[in-house]
């Protein structure tokens, strides 16, 4: 397939790719967040000389990457979707309805009976799904929302960590107000299936040069344990087949499963990304790798996501 790196001495391989120091980082922890991964998709369209004046999500998860490029100016309006109702609610609400989130969850209870009775009934309207989102998000395991999902130390609470060590409502609340003081830029959010999602972000009218897509699809491996709304092997060939035809620009972000790469392996430009997950191991954090798949010319030389502890001692 060659090399569609863009021309860089062999030692900035080894340099972390820039993070940008006003974070905007998403209230919620999601399995496999892509937070990240933003510097070198930030780069991917520096490289590429793209100014989309939309840039459509259409599996929104924790939105890192959208709403950092938001508050970046590297993109001047967002788009947002997603089949979880939960996701998309919380999404709707923490934009447009931030306030009411805010004080709503800072007066919650967060024990065992309200973990499983949010479980077996997150609600039925807007603010009560957003609600419930963020609360098991964040007394989930690894933030898991998934039926298979268990509380943080467990049923019994036996665990150093117990059900409220995530749910720190001073530093969530800071981080939705962020998330709200976007919102004049987010042209929607929508609750439905990427492919309505594409529907809905066409029907605005913009030119096919003026938008740009990222999808970041459930996992081809575990996804049942990780997702509500996971893909079966026709639904990944459905959106393989999707992004053949998508004259816009566009990135795709994966585990990187022989599947996927196979599937992949003749369309777009493939690339095997470095990338550390949030994801404990008894040894510590676990080193993964980020496949990335896009329709643009040109990607980032440097691959190497991250510092490691004593690059940010000495910093």
């Amino acid at each position: 397939m060659g090399d569609f790196r863009d021309s860089e001495p062999t030692r900035a391989l080894m340099r972390p790719l820039p993070r940008n120091e006003a974070s905007i980082l998403s209230p919620l922890r999601y399995p496999g967040a892509k937070r990240r991964l933003y510097g070198y998709i930030a780069e991917t369209i520096r490289l590429n000389g793209l100014s989309p004046r939309l840039f459509v999500e259409p599996f929104a998860g924790g939105a890192s990457i959208s709403l950092q490029l938001l508050n970046d100016g590297l993109v001047e309006g967002v788009a947002l979707g997603d089949k979880d109702p939960l996701i998309a609610s919380f999404w709707k609400v923490a934009l447009f309805d931030h306030k009411w989130l805010i004080e709503s969850f800072a007066n919650m209870s967060v024990t065992l009976d309200q973990w499983e009775k949010l479980r077996k009934d997150p609600g039925r309207t807007v603010r009560d799904r957003a609600l419930a989102c963020l609360f098991l998000n964040r007394t989930s395991f690894s933030g898991i929302i998934a039926p298979g999902a268990g509380p943080i130390g467990g049923r019994r609470q036996q665990s150093a960590y117990k059900i409220d060590c995530r749910f720190a409502i001073e530093t969530i609340s800071h981080r939705i107000r962020q998330v709200a003081s976007l919102r004049d830029r987010i042209e929607f959010v929508h609750l439905a299936s990427w492919e309505r999602t594409l529907e809905k972000a066409r029907a605005l009218g913009y030119k096919q040069d003026e938008v740009a897509y990222y999808f970041d699809p459930p996992f081809y491996n575990k996804a049942e344990r990780l997702y509500t709304h996971y893909f079966g092997i026709a639904d990944h060939q459905r959106l393989h087949d999707a992004l053949v035809d998508l004259r816009s620009s566009w990135i795709l972000s994966y585990d990187p499963s022989p599947e996927i790469i196979g599937m992949y392996s003749d369309n777009g430009r493939r690339r095997n990304v470095e990338l550390l997950y949030s994801i404990r191991r008894t040894n510590g954090l676990a080193e993964a790798q980020e496949l990335i798949v896009t329709n643009l010319k040109r990607l980032p030389a440097r691959t190497r996501l991250w510092r490691t502890s004593s690059e940010w001692m000495n910093r």
